[in-house]
């Protein structure tokens, strides 16, 4: 009865394995995919393709009711970030290149989403986007976006 109950066990054990390890390999190759076709935005730095939810890499963006201020008064810069987002995906087929499991460099033909958004002052670079320090750098000296009313 005991080498019964042992064997049960290990057998279970050999199953669980194989089928971890299959989701792991799954998850993996998921990491590779491109993601493509029509966009929803859900706030300023992320957009969902079908049933796939992706934060663009390497910028910060406000929060959806993030405010900024306009002298002493505040104004809703983050749904202003949103809407620019729109205005990029709108109608348009998005591809987006995988480089974790939520995070993706997402484009609209040419344009890399993430570093519209910073360029035209609707997002700062992250420690892992260095590649838009320049286009943030540009829109705070133009005063664009978020930089608008800045001081």
């Amino acid at each position: 009865m005991r080498s019964k109950r042992i064997i049960a066990w290990v057998v279970s054990g050999i199953l669980l394995a194989s089928g971890l390890s299959a989701l792991v390999l799954h998850a993996q190759a998921d990491d590779d995919k491109v993601i493509e076709g029509k966009a929803t935005v859900i706030d300023a730095g992320t957009i969902k393709i079908g049933d796939k939810v992706v934060k663009l890499q390497g910028v910060i963006t406000p929060g959806a009711r993030q405010k900024c201020r306009k002298g002493s008064l505040p104004w809703l810069c983050g749904a202003a970030a949103r809407t620019h987002l729109v205005k990029l995906v709108e109608d348009k087929t998005i591809r987006c290149l995988k480089s974790g499991p939520y995070h993706a460099r997402c484009f609209e033909g040419s344009v890399d989403l993430a570093k519209s958004l910073a360029r035209n002052g609707w997002a700062v670079a992250a420690k892992d986007g260095l590649i838009y320090r320049d286009a943030e750098d540009a829109a705070r000296a133009d005063k664009l976006g978020m930089w608008q009313y800045a001081d």
